[in-house]
């Protein structure tokens, strides 16, 4: 039913506006998989570094790089492991911010073309109803 509504309110919109949205959202969502994508890199970054942060540093260990199984010591492999964890949290931190600001645009222009009021107010209408019904029992 919100894609019939959407489509309708598509239709009113010029052949470049409807493709300046869908360009919007499409790089709103690339934006938000690659941000996905990092935090899960900086996740796992967090995980190993906890796991081996009691062990021996002169213990020898082996890392995959590039697509080769490297041996180093242990040592060796925190100090880049930290500073890649470092590097993520400041390239999530710059995608977090690149998709709030392309969230700010996205919305901006569903409000300046009417794409999203009947969507808000059928959510605001929703829970009033439910929540009349809430606790009843029969």
């Amino acid at each position: 039913m919100q894609q019939q509504q959407q489509q309708e309110m598509l239709k009113n919109l010029t052949n470049q506006q409807v493709v300046q949205y869908n360009k919007m959202r499409q790089d709103y969502a690339e934006i938000f998989r690659v941000y996905l994508d990092i935090e899960d890199e900086r996740k796992e970054h967090t995980l190993v570094l906890d796991a081996v942060k009691n062990i021996d540093p002169k213990r020898r260990c082996w890392r995959l790089i590039g697509g080769v199984l490297v041996e180093r010591q242990l040592e060796d492999v925190l100090k880049s492991l930290k500073e890649s964890l470092e590097l993520l949290e400041k390239t999530g931190q710059n995608y977090n911010t690149a998709m709030k600001q392309k969230e700010k645009e996205l919305l901006e222009f569903e409000l300046t073309h009417n794409l999203r009021p009947q969507q808000n107010q059928q959510q605001q209408q929703q829970p009033v109803a439910s929540s009349k019904t809430q606790g009843v029992l029969t």
